[in-house]
């Protein structure tokens, strides 16, 4: 079958897609930018790049969903980056090693210049509201935080085990977020405390984001017996050090990332033996893999295909266990997963002590409605919000987090309360900075060198657009570092953080497996002799030469048309989310009509679009022109101390990398890696 090409034209928003784990992020950090720093060794500045987009980079580290690497093209060599470790390692180095004014570090608040310009009250002191509350000090705007918890933190507090986020590391991002001009009101309750109509008249705008924290029940008989209680209320008495008992046998139902943190808190309680009982299967269920995998290394019971339909009780009316049926999976159904349709006849039951409620939760919106006729509403999902302004009915009032949203991810909670402070401060200020953003990119011409980074000193043979660009020399041979855990035995405490931390030698291991995602090929016709060469030695299958006749013209770019005319005439077609930057076609090229191009860009927000940049990792490694030499930070990996490491056989190893003189093999691959 005849296969066709499709040209497009190379641009900005070309370049930008093709940096998945930047856009797969909702805040668009730059992790490729944090990740190039972290194996130069720049843990300090690659922390200031991890917080620049994200006030909740530490909590991040520790418990983020991590899109980026679901996203990161590493997977198409072996595993993706684990980004998100790394992340927790540049908090954890920067917060242990780096001293300012000699004193200990803590992440930097906005600086304030003059009077704020107008005052917005924020209710909930969560990820998205704290992200906001960051983002409009920044904008100049004063910040009045409400909560009803006598600390900050939201679900990230009451709902995130300790022993995954440790409270340390949510008061690291605290730090960064309060200044004069944003003040937390702890321990006051909007509705009960001060009204929503006072908070209302006091301020200029209102943004409510109370999270979710009203509990889904399953609606079956004994959900209100002794002995059953909703995870997130239990979770919250846990973590909070309220009284609490645990039965022996405990039973959790739903299969999200609550129902895991209740069977783990459980099990740390001292429950004996804990069940999660999910109604659909294991592949339906939302928690990524390594969270399963934890819980299922932890002991707990996982049943699925089951959903209850009535909890026993003893003579005192205490639970003692809950009646299941068994499941097939039918259809999908509106969130795309297969719906659960019960099989008559296949009741069952699992005895037990504690049952756990984790089915979801949604926003309590009666203190709301108190005051605001507008709110008085029979579900939540009837409040009209705004989907690009977040703005409600009620003009000064805004809506954001998972309170607009219901439960979602930190990471995304972040992001939206980051647009929902962009669209106060257009509200407030038609001018103001976050509708000014200007937009930038730059294109850099690279060529690349023969000899590896290891070898140390490069020349330069002029202007920084003609620098040398390589990839490590062990960088295609480096595995995914997994992150060292408490033992299983060791476990047996709330406050006990299952993730050790990465060492220096892995984190610079781990993140010297970047395929740096914004270097792209580029063939220039001019030189190209066709000899095929970058197409023969591409170990990727990147390079195709195409016949003309096979590239679809559809009339936006001229150039095409002309080439189609050619007798005979070819084409290369760049297949660049296959590419590894192991630089063979340049090396091979026998008239440097390869080069790489290095993309950076700043571009604006538009509507509810965060910024996006990429460029300040460049900034801090590209060799510089001084004397017409530079050093550039070499990569500190050490296959000694990173575990996992798997040397070549045969030479200098798959990427096809060669010492100075140009000739594979000459030295041992000891001897290139040595620092």
């Amino acid at each position: 079958m005849r296969e066709l090409y499709q040209v497009v034209e190379v641009g900005p928003a070309w370049y930008q897609d093709n940096i998945p784990c930047q856009e797969a992020c909702p805040v668009k950090t730059n992790c490729r930018g944090y990740l190039n720093l972290a194996a130069a060794g720049e843990f300090e500045k690659g922390w200031e790049l991890a917080l620049d987009p994200n006030p909740m980079a530490s909590i991040c580290g520790s418990v983020c969903a991590a899109p980026c690497e679901t996203a990161c093209r590493r997977k198409e060599v072996d595993k993706p980056l684990s980004i998100r470790y790394v992340k927790k390692f540049l908090s954890d180095w920067t917060h242990q090693n780096v001293r300012v004014d000699g004193h200990s570090y803590s992440q930097p608040p906005a600086p304030v210049f003059g009077p704020a310009r107008g005052k917005v009250a924020i209710v909930g002191a969560g990820c998205a509201g704290l992200a906001a509350a960051s983002d409009l000090s920044k904008l100049g705007f004063g910040v009045v935080v409400y909560d009803a918890l006598d600390q900050a933190g939201g679900t990230a507090l009451a709902g995130v085990p300790p022993f995954r986020l440790p409270r340390e590391v949510i008061d690291r991002d605290l730090s960064g977020i309060v200044n004069e001009n944003v003040e937390l009101r702890l321990s006051t309750y909007v509705g009960k405390d001060v009204t929503v109509r006072e908070v209302h008249d006091q301020n200029d705008a209102v943004l409510i984001s109370a999270g979710c924290f009203e509990p889904n029940y399953p609606r079956i008989d004994g959900e209100d017996a002794p002995g059953v209680m909703a995870g997130i209320v239990f979770l919250e008495r846990a973590y909070r050090g309220r009284p609490l008992e645990v039965g022996k046998n405990v039973v959790v139902l739903g299969g999200g990332y609550t129902a895991m943190d209740c069977a783990s808190t459980s099990w740390r309680l001292g429950a004996e033996h804990v069940s999660i009982v999910y109604r659909r299967s294991r592949d339906e269920m939302v928690v990524d893999e390594e969270e399963l995998t934890e819980t299922e290394r932890e002991g707990m019971e996982f049943v699925y295909l089951a959903s209850p339909t009535a909890i026993k009780t003893d003579g005192t009316g205490h639970v003692n266990g809950i009646e299941f049926v068994r499941n097939k999976l039918g259809e999908p159904d509106k969130s795309g997963r297969r719906a659960p349709e019960p099989i008559p006849g296949s009741e069952f039951v699992i005895p037990c002590d504690t049952v756990l409620l984790a089915l979801g939760q949604a926003p309590d919106t009666t203190w709301l409605a108190q005051d605001f006729a507008e709110f008085r509403v029979k579900r939540w999902t009837e409040i009209r919000v705004d989907k690009e302004t977040y703005q409600t009915v009620v003009p000064k009032i805004f809506i954001a987090g998972d309170y607009r949203t219901a439960p979602t991810t930190i990471i995304e909670a972040v992001a939206d309360g980051r647009s929902a402070a962009q669209q106060i401060a257009r509200f407030l200020d038609p001018n103001a900075l976050s509708v000014n953003v200007p937009a930038y990119h730059e294109v850099v011409t690279l060529r690349r060198s023969s000899t590896p980074d290891n070898i140390g000193l490069i020349s330069l043979e002029g202007e920084l657009a003609r620098v040398y660009h390589n990839m490590s020399v062990d960088y295609d041979r480096i595995p995914r570092q997994e992150m060292p855990k408490l033992a299983k035995q060791e476990r047996r405490g709330l406050f006990l953080e299952v993730n050790q931390g990465y060492t220096e030698a892995q984190a610079v291991a781990e993140s010297d497996r970047c395929l740096k995602c914004n270097f792209n090929i580029e063939i220039i016709g001019e030189l190209c002799i066709i000899c095929g060469g970058c197409v023969d030695v591409c170990p990727m299958d990147v390079i195709h030469m195409v016949d003309m006749a096979d590239v679809v013209d559809d009339g936006t770019i001229p150039a095409v048309g002309n080439a189609k005319k050619w007798e005979k005439g070819v084409a290369f077609f760049l297949d660049e989310t296959a590419c590894i930057r192991c630089a063979l076609c340049i090396i091979r090229c026998p008239t440097d009509a390869i080069t790489m191009n290095r993309y950076g860009t700043v571009m604006p927000a538009v509507g509810n679009v965060l910024p996006k940049e990429s460029i300040d990792d460049e900034i801090h490694l590209d060799l510089t022109v001084a004397a017409k030499r530079a050093v550039r930070p070499l990569p500190l990996y050490d296959p000694d101390l990173a575990a996992g490491y798997k040397p070549a056989l045969g030479g200098n190893g798959g990427n096809g990398h060669v010492h100075s003189s140009g000739h594979p093999g000459d030295v041992k691959e000891k001897e290139l890696i040595k620092h």
